[in-house]
C-alpha cells in the first residue's frame, strides 16, 4: 500500500458498492409499507456484507504489512485510512451486536423510524459516514488541491449516508407536494404540507452543507457538483423507485458548477451565495418536476413560493453562519483594533494571545474578502476604509509575510515559509507542510505560533509610523 491514491481507489469502490447494498435494503423496507420485501432485503444484506468483508480484510492486510514494515500503529495505512479500518471494525462489531442481541431482544422485521433508528444501526450508520469518506478526508489531509473523480465520489457517498439517515424526511424518496402522491390523502392537509416542507428544507440544507464543504477545501471542476449531486440521487431514488424525480438533484449540481464558474472571476471562493444558489435551484427544480407530471401540484402557488424562499434562505444562512458568522463571532470579543487605535494598543503584550488569534482569523480569511473586511484588523490606520479593505488588509499581509520568509534569521524564514505555503500559497494541510518543510511536529507549530508573533509585531510597526506620518 505505498500508493495512497490507489488505496482511495480501492476503498471507494468498495464502499460505493456497500453503500448501494444498502439503499437496496431501504427499498426492501420502504417500498412496500405494508411488508418487507424479503428476498430484497437479502439481496441488499449481501452486497454489504460482500463489500464490507472485503473492505475490512483489504485494509486489515494492509494495516498487518504496514506494521512489520516497522511504522506506527497509526500510520501504518495511509492518511485517512486508519479511521476508515478502525470505522469498518466498529461497524462490524454493531452488527453483530445487532444480530446476536437487540433484534432478538427487541424484535426485529418491522418497518419505520423503529427499525431504521436503533442504537446499533444508529452506530452502524456513524461508521459507514467515517467509511466513505476516508478517500475524502485524505485528499484533504494530503493537501490535493482540485478534487480529484475520487475524492468527489467519497463525497457523494458520505452525503448519501446522511440522506440514508434521513430518508424518513426527503422530498425525492416522499413527493408529498405531488397531487398523486399515494399518502397524500391519507392525511390531514396540514400534516402533509408540514412533511413536504419540513423534508424539502432538510435536504436542501444538507445539499447546500455539502456543496459548501467541497468548495471551501477544493478548487472544483466543471461538473463536480452536479457529479455529486447526481449520484446521491441515483441512490436514494432507488428507495421508492421515484426516478422521475431524479432530474432535480442533477439540474440542483448544474446551476452550482455554474455559480461556481462565474464567481472564479473574483477573488476568494463563494460560500453563503453558492448555498443559495443550491437550496433555490433544488426548490425550483422539485416544484417543475412535479408540476410537469399529468397529476400536477397539491401545493398552492403561494407554498411553492415559500418553500422556494424558506430553502433559499436556509442555505444562505447556513453558508453565512459556517464560513463566515463564526470567524467574525470568535474574534468578536476582541474589540482592539477597532477605531481609533491609543498608542499603548499597539504595543505586543507578550501575556496577551488577542493579536495573535486576530492574525490567525484574518489569515484563516485571506482567500474570503467578505470576511477579511469585517476583520478588526481591517480597521487599523495605516488600512484605507471603505470597499477596499478587504483587499488592502491582503496584500498587507502577504508582503509582511513575504519579509519575513526572506528574513535573514534562520527562525524567522521558516516561520515566513510555514505562513506562505500554507495561507497564501494553500500547498496543502498542516502535515503536508510539516513534510515540505522537513520539521517534526512540535517544531512546525511552535514556528506557526512564532509567525503569527512576527506578524503581529510587524503590523505594529507599520501601524507607529503610519501614525507618526
Amino acid at each position: 500500500m505505498e500508493e495512497p491514491r490507489a488505496v482511495d481507489s480501492v476503498v471507494v469502490v468498495l464502499s460505493a458498492w456497500f453503500l448501494l447494498g444498502a439503499y437496496i435494503v431501504a427499498y426492501a423496507y420502504v417500498h412496500d409499507p405494508t411488508e418487507v420485501l424479503q428476498a430484497t432485503a437479502r439481496t441488499g444484506s449481501t452486497i454489504v456484507t460482500a463489500a464490507w468483508s472485503a473492505l475490512t480484510l483489504y485494509l486489515f492486510a494492509g494495516f498487518a504489512v504496514g506494521l512489520r514494515a516497522g511504522r506506527a500503529w497509526n500510520r501504518a495505512l495511509p492518511d485517512g485510512q486508519t479511521g476508515t479500518f478502525a470505522a469498518a471494525l466498529i461497524f462490524g462489531s454493531a452488527w453483530i451486536v445487532d444480530d446476536a442481541f437487540w433484534s432478538p431482544a427487541f424484535g426485529t422485521g418491522g418497518v419505520g423510524l423503529e427499525t431504521l433508528f436503533t442504537p446499533p444501526h444508529l452506530i452502524e450508520m456513524t461508521a459507514a459516514a467515517v467509511i466513505v469518506s476516508g478517500p475524502l478526508r485524505a485528499a484533504a489531509r494530503r493537501g490535493e488541491i482540485a478534487a480529484s473523480p475520487v475524492a468527489l465520489t467519497s463525497a457523494a457517498l458520505l452525503l448519501s449516508v446522511f440522506t440514508f439517515a434521513t430518508q424518513f424526511a426527503h422530498p425525492l424518496i416522499d413527493p408529498w407536494p405531488a397531487a398523486d402522491y399515494p399518502f397524500l390523502h391519507s392525511a390531514p392537509v396540514w400534516l402533509g404540507e408540514n412533511m413536504g416542507m419540513a423534508a424539502l428544507l432538510a435536504q436542501t440544507a444538507i445539499l447546500a452543507g455539502t456543496g459548501l464543504l467541497l468548495n471551501s477545501g477544493f478548487k472544483l471542476r466543471p461538473g463536480s457538483l452536479t457529479f455529486v449531486f447526481a449520484l446521491n440521487g441515483i441512490l436514494v431514488t432507488i428507495t421508492k423507485g421515484n426516478f422521475y424525480l431524479l432530474p432535480v438533484p442533477i439540474a440542483t449540481g448544474i446551476a452550482a458548477d455554474a455559480w461556481v464558474a462565474w464567481t472564479a472571476r473574483r477573488p476568494g471562493r463563494p460560500s453563503a451565495s453558492l448555498c443559495a444558489v443550491i437550496g433555490a435551484a433544488y426548490a425550483i427544480a422539485y416544484m417543475a418536476d412535479i408540476a410537469v407530471r399529468p397529476a400536477g401540484s397539491a401545493w398552492k402557488p403561494s407554498l411553492w413560493a415559500g418553500a422556494i424562499i424558506a430553502s433559499t434562505l436556509i442555505s444562505w444562512l447556513m453558508g453565512r453562519v459556517l464560513r463566515v458568522g463564526l470567524p467574525a463571532a470568535v474574534i468578536a470579543p476582541y474589540p482592539m483594533f477597532m477605531g481609533e487605535p491609543e498608542p499603548e494598543r499597539w504595543t505586543l503584550d507578550p501575556d496577551s494571545t488577542a493579536r495573535e488569534q486576530l492574525v490567525r482569523a484574518a489569515l484563516d480569511d485571506l482567500g474570503t474578502p467578505e470576511a477579511l473586511g469585517r476583520s478588526p484588523l481591517a480597521q487599523m490606520p495605516l488600512i484605507a476604509k471603505g470597499q477596499s479593505a478587504a483587499v488592502e488588509l491582503r496584500a498587507l499581509l502577504i508582503d509582511v509575510i513575504g519579509e519575513l520568509a526572506s528574513s535573514t534569521s534562520p527562525r524567522d524564514a521558516e516561520a515566513g515559509h510555514l505562513l506562505l505555503d500554507y495561507y497564501v500559497k494553500r500547498a496543502g494541510s498542516h502535515e503536508v507542510i510539516m513534510e515540505r518543510l522537513h520539521m517534526s511536529r512540535p517544531t512546525y507549530y511552535r514556528r506557526l505560533h512564532h509567525g503569527f508573533e512576527l506578524v503581529a509585531g510587524r503590523l505594529d510597526q507599520l501601524s507607529v509610523v503610519n501614525r507618526a506620518l
